[in-house]
């Protein structure tokens, strides 16, 4: 990757853009859909920035369970919040489709923050609002219903023209978003019948109006 390239690329993302990094340090990764990313490539630790694609971010339980935290999209990055930390965060990072990372190794970025106070300033205000984020997060997880959980599912796994492709069967989809199959079928079919959802073959649904679905989501938490 040139000079050039990797200065475009940056400037996609609100916390690295206009840093100095050298393009030699950086990698370019493109992952299959179903892939899992990790933040450690060949022994080193990284900070990652999606340049195409989407990544799902989950919570594993103690008991396997996974929970699905938030959805990175272009612009944005994996492996920021333990920059300056030896310790991993239990998170799991998976492709929703095929997605293409650049990856930078976390010493590059952390000594650019050394010489650069602004882009340090930008990470401690980034933190902070990852923080506010989970904790609103962990709030909507112990007081979402069964309906709340199966919307925002819906939500975050729309692609750009609204179509949701269930991956696995409805009793996987049930166990991951904690609810029963039954509470999952009947939520399904209430959204279909107020024409919320709309079957689009096998395994693929339709939001044909994500706006009321989450207002609904809201309303409902």
């Amino acid at each position: 990757m040139g000079e050039e390239q990797l200065e475009k690329a940056l400037s996609t993302c609100p916390l690295l853009c206009g840093c100095r990094i050298s393009p030699k340090q950086v990698m370019v990764k493109t992952c299959r859909k179903g892939q899992f990313i990790s933040d450690r490539i060949r022994g080193q630790e990284t900070l990652g920035l999606v340049m195409k694609g989407r990544i799902d971010v989950y919570s594993v339980a103690l008991d396997g369970r996974e929970v699905l935290l938030s959805a990175l999209a272009p612009g944005e990055c994996f492996g920021v919040i333990n920059l300056l930390t030896e310790h991993e965060f239990p998170t799991v990072l998976r492709c929703r489709e095929r997605t293409t990372v650049l990856l930078i190794p976390k010493r590059a970025a952390a000594a650019a923050m050394e010489t650069d106070p602004a882009f340090a300033l930008r990470y401690a205000r980034f933190c902070s609002e990852k923080l506010r984020f989970l904790l609103k997060r962990i709030e909507l997880l112990l007081m979402q219903s069964g309906r709340s959980k199966v919307i925002q599912y819906l939500l975050t796994h729309q692609d750009e023209e609204g179509l949701v492709r269930i991956e696995g069967s409805k009793e996987q989809l049930a166990a991951a978003l904690g609810i029963s199959r039954a509470s999952l079928f009947r939520e399904l079919s209430a959204l279909r019948k107020r024409g919320l959802t709309v079957q689009a073959g096998r395994g693929l649904l339709k939001l044909p109006n994500a706006g009321r679905l989450e207002k609904m989501f809201y309303e409902d938490t």
